[in-house]
């Protein structure tokens, strides 16, 4: 914004230069603007983890977003309009950013990114957003003083006064790739205070009313509601180990069983990058890498049938880089899981959706190379299995088709092919990280 004189105003006497003849401004109307009731939440948790992803400005530049008032005693004439002077612009402003957070977290929102947090990684922050929330601002309207001494007439350097805006929203839905929701608000402020900068002091406040207009919305809270934790029907603490029955191990070639075990993979999509794959252990459990689902609440989850549901991550190990993730049941297909470990020049297969998702269920063969203790020190099954992008999470199985490994990494130039040295994780390390166990008769 700025202020950009137009023409000359003629003054009477230097020493009334408050009291102008033929002074041409826009006359700006600041609309009043009333808040609505907010939306009673009762439990955040209840819904979509969201963001804001950045705030745009549709206005032509050198359109007038304000008039100055004159006041003898407090308030200096400025002989012009105030303008937008930036053109239209898209930015991730940080100030609209915590404002936006403040206002939403305010209204009980599940609002995720804390700007009071130095560090995103800390602990109540380890969520993704389900949902990016963009806003435009496509009107504003403003009234203000610009304050002068009153015994001098001399400018402070200050401004109050009062100003309303019309933003424009929209809801992305980081799982379906796409806008869910749109709406417009309006907000307004009235800034008694003078401050430097009053102009954006006001405009601040009253995009802070727009928030919270938006937050009592009743849609909107509907559709945040609509991805709920009820995905999983178990919520166990990190600490506790999890039981799940051991399916049967496979017996005959992997040729026979190979049609069940491609029903029991799965391609994930967390909405942050790409696509990984993963594998049913149990009826409602999947495992996959945590660099798949990274710190992502809820996830994608395509079947090779071509049905898809959410799942939700409930647990996760960075540096073993392992995720659990829990759906409802389903009828879904695990695949068994082999205890005694692999040795080297066994035969194995990798399955999972190299490159692209259209190529689900894509199996291929090598054999074990060696073991290696990785960069934090944890045991690798290394193997010539090829395995592209989008390969990660999925199972490495032995020559009857029971799960023996996790994929998850690999050398060879990125993107373009697999040099045959490939890491896997061993399933029952993996297992043990996430504190995952067969059940027994006692544990039922």
């Amino acid at each position: 914004m700025g202020r950009s004189v137009s023409g000359w105003c003629v003054t009477i006497a230097p020493v009334l230069a408050s009291i102008l003849i033929g002074c041409q401004t826009v006359a700006i109307e600041v609309p009043k603007v009333e808040r609505k009731t907010p939306v009673e939440i009762e439990n955040q948790e209840t819904l979509a983890p969201i963001k804001l992803d950045r705030v745009g400005v549709k206005l032509r530049r050198g359109t007038p977003i304000g008039e100055y008032k004159m006041d003898l005693f407090t308030c200096r004439y400025v002989p012009t309009n105030l303008f937008w002077n930036q053109g239209r612009i898209l930015s991730r402003d940080l100030e609209f950013t915590d404002i936006f957070y403040e206002v939403m977290a305010n209204a009980r929102f599940n609002v995720v990114d804390n700007p009071n947090k130095m560090f995103k990684g800390e602990a109540d922050d380890a969520v993704e957003a389900v949902y990016v929330v963009g806003g435009q601002i496509e009107e504003i309207k403003m009234e203000i003083c610009d304050e002068m001494d009153f015994w001098t007439g001399y400018p402070l350097g200050i401004q109050s006064g009062k100003g309303a805006v019309k933003v424009r929203w929209q809801l992305f839905s980081t799982l379906e790739r796409k806008v869910v929701f749109e709406t417009t608000t309006q907000g307004a402020a009235d800034v008694a205070q003078g401050a430097a900068k009053g102009e954006m002091v006001i405009l601040t406040e009253a995009f802070a009313e727009a928030a919270a207009n938006l937050a009592a919305d009743k849609k909107l809270v509907t559709i945040l509601s609509s991805i709920a934790p009820s995905v999983a029907s178990i919520r166990p603490a990190s600490k506790k180990q999890v039981f799940f029955d051991r399916v049967a191990p496979y017996q005959q070639p992997i040729t026979e069983n190979i049609d069940r075990i491609r029903l029991g993979t799965v391609t994930i999509d967390s909405g942050i990058a790409g696509h990984g794959s993963g594998f049913f252990i149990s009826p409602t459990l999947i495992l996959t890498n945590f660099h798949v689902v990274r710190n992502a609440q809820y996830v994608r989850i395509s079947l090779i049938t071509g049905r898809k549901f959410l799942g939700e991550v409930i647990r996760r190990h960075p540096e073993r880089d392992v995720a659990l993730v829990q759906v409802e049941v389903g009828g879904h297909v695990p695949i068994p899981i082999r205890s005694n470990p692999l040795k080297i020049t066994e035969e194995v297969y990798a399955i999972g959706v190299p490159l692209d998702k259209k190529l689900s269920g894509t199996v291929t063969r090598g054999i074990v190379s060696k073991f290696a203790t990785n960069r934090v020190g944890l045991e690798d099954i290394q193997a010539d299995v090829d395995i592209q992008g989008g390969n990660s999470g999925g199972a490495l199985l032995d020559t009857h088709g029971n799960v023996v490994g996790i994929s998850y990494a690999g050398i060879g130039p990125p993107g373009k092919f697999s040099a045959g040295v490939n890491f896997f994780i061993p399933i029952m390390d993996a297992m043990d990280k996430l504190n995952l166990a067969f059940k027994t008769r006692r544990e039922g």
